[in-house]
């Protein structure tokens, strides 16, 4: 029965130990967000410009390494989806970072008021890397 019973703490210890720094590792890993936007009015200049000049203010928040807006390229490839008009990329220092990011009050302000009004569609890509 004590050899039952160490071999469990012996699993246990293993399994905690390796969750801990799992979870460490995870928490130290740069993140990158990438956000795809539809506009209300796909290929409308202007709301191209006003997406991109509200989303630029969002450049100074802490955390960022990394952070880019662009519009989208034409292509005639079975395989790329154009049908987008607005991606940004932001890669963070790690998932809090993240997380601290999406919850800013600059960043909920300016969605709400400036970019929700503009959108017809988001698609949102969450990785880590590795």
């Amino acid at each position: 029965m004590k050899k039952m019973s160490l071999l469990v703490y012996v699993i246990l210890f293993g399994l905690l130990s390796t969750n801990v720094g799992y979870a460490f590792a995870e928490e130290n890993q740069q993140v990158t967000h990438v956000v795809m936007v539809w506009l209300k009015q796909p290929g409308n200049e202007q709301q191209r410009t006003a997406f991109i000049k509200a989303s630029e203010q969002l450049n100074s928040l802490p955390g960022i390494v990394n952070r880019h807006v662009g519009v989208v390229v034409p292509s005639d490839r079975s395989i790329v989806d154009d049908t987008f008009d607005v991606a940004v990329t932001v890669t963070m220092e790690s998932p809090m970072a993240l997380k601290n990011y999406l919850n800013h009050p600059k960043h909920k302000k300016i969605l709400q008021e400036k970019i929700k009004p503009l959108t017809n569609r988001v698609v949102v890509y969450d990785f880590m890397s590795q």
